[in-house]
């Protein structure tokens, strides 16, 4: 007879019961997990001390917030001053002085130039070349002669050094300049030694700078390097090509490139801009077009507002006082655009009714538009019922182009043959729909005989 094995549920409820099996590496995970935290945090905690460490010695207001000031007048306005680096002669002397405008509301941006010998009232010093006011009164004071020169306030400023200029440039990657004629300076100090002269020549071509090289690049003055207004257009384009880079995300993404960028302004560079404020400026303008940020540089030329005085090194502004050039900087978006393009023009009268050319001459001339007239005549025929505007620039000068279109109402067209030798970057023959809708004086040409360049599309 078989033993019967009888195991009750009393008896298998007392057994013990089996561990439940942990996933594989689930507390591995959590482990590593927690450490990645706690790294995570490290990090941002280092980095927040190593922006404020840097801001702080950057801006006099680092975390200032709010809108800026000029935003809500459509315009800012930021002075920008270069100086030598400490110990280095004439140190507080500002040979970079540019005020930087950023129209809040086209975002436009542009960047005007004042040459450093321009001769200007100091407060508390007489008359004086621009770069003195810095070394005179500091900031503060440069600020004053900025707003009473140019006519407009300044909201904000930026003052650098040359080692600064050259740490950004590294920091950044370095800058591509186009340079479009021979350098020659054979002045230019030596690196390692200001009182020796080692010269400085750069070919014209393509070349991407390092820092070192861009320094050199906007430095050189003397023989064919154009004086002020040849280094103020070279510091320009330097500026632009940081300005992109900075902002791009080959370096806002790259941690060390970032920490350098961060690290060469703080030790180098002062202002009154926030981090807010920064923040705010390149919301502002990071999507502006190309065409859409112009240099002006003050010159010696027929439409740069500036003369040389008899007997010094000095800049004058023409007529004796800022009148016009405090016009055009407040203008400067209207203004400005067309001013960098320096474009010319013949006016034809294309009509019977005479002084419809010279009225709209006069009209260009009163808007204060850089646009040089080299002729107002009659056209070789006289039957035109719809103006013309011919661009013999192929559209190279579009903000001009624009500009006159919105005065006559037709766009502007090619010239009817392909020519190499232009009258002009624009003929205008005017027709009867203008003169229809601007009686002329009856003066001025429309009565002499056709003289005209073209006369290819009566119309």
């Amino acid at each position: 007879m078989n033993d019967e094995i009888i195991i009750n549920q009393e008896d298998l409820d007392e057994r013990p019961k089996p561990k439940r099996s942990r996933l594989p590496g689930r507390h591995h995970w959590k482990r590593a997990f927690k450490w990645l935290f706690i790294t995570l945090l490290l990090v941002i905690v280092a980095a927040g001390v190593f922006l404020y460490l840097n801001v702080s010695k950057i801006s006099v207001n680092p975390f200032g917030f709010g809108k800026l000031k000029g935003e809500d007048q459509g315009r800012v306005n930021i002075m920008m001053l270069g100086v030598g680096d400490p110990g280095h002669e004439g140190e507080q002397l500002s040979d970079t002085d540019i005020l930087l405008s950023v129209n809040t509301r086209t975002h436009q941006i542009a960047v005007i130039s004042i040459p450093r010998d321009t001769r200007v009232k100091i407060p508390g010093y007489g008359s004086g070349k621009i770069n003195n006011a810095n070394e005179d009164g500091g900031v503060s004071l440069a600020k004053q002669v900025f707003e009473n020169t140019l006519g407009v306030p300044v909201d904000y400023y930026v003052k650098a050094d040359f080692t600064g200029l050259q740490q950004v440039v590294d920091a950044v990657g370095g800058v591509d300049v186009n340079n479009t004629t021979l350098l020659y300076d054979p002045e230019y100090p030596c690196a390692n030694n200001q009182y020796k002269v080692c010269g400085y020549r750069l070919a014209p071509g393509h070349y991407h700078l390092t820092g070192a090289q861009a320094l050199q690049y906007v430095r050189c003055r003397k023989g064919t390097c154009g004086d002020d207004f040849g280094r103020a257009a070279r510091q320009q384009e330097v500026m632009q090509q940081i300005r992109q880079r900075a902002t791009s995300a080959g370096t806002l993404t790259n941690p060390v490139r970032l920490a350098k960028l961060i690290s060469a302004a703080g030790n180098n560079l002062q202002t009154d801009l926030s981090v807010n404020n920064l923040l705010r400026l390149n919301q502002l303008t990071k999507d502006t077009a190309k065409n859409n940020i112009f240099s002006i540089v003050f010159n010696l030329k027929s439409d740069g507002y500036l003369e040389a005085d008899r007997s010094s090194s000095d800049l004058l502004p023409v007529g004796g006082d800022f009148e016009a050039i405090q016009e055009f900087v407040r203008n400067i978006f209207t203004l400005g655009p067309i001013w960098t393009e320096h474009p010319t023009a013949i006016i034809e009268n294309g009509t019977t009714t005479a002084g419809v050319a010279a009225g709209l001459n006069q009209k260009i001339q009163d808007a204060n538009y850089d646009i040089s007239v080299t002729a107002v005549t009659n056209a070789l025929t006289r039957n035109y019922t719809t103006s013309q505007i011919i661009d013999y620039t192929g559209g190279a000068k579009p903000h001009t182009a624009a500009y006159l279109q919105g005065l006559l109402k037709v766009k502007p067209i090619p010239p009817p043959t392909p020519t190499t030798a232009s009258p002009a970057d624009f003929v205008i023959i005017v027709g009867s729909d203008y003169a229809t809708a601007n009686p002329a004086s009856g003066s001025g040409a429309g009565a002499s005989g056709a003289t005209g360049t073209t006369g290819t599309s009566t119309q």
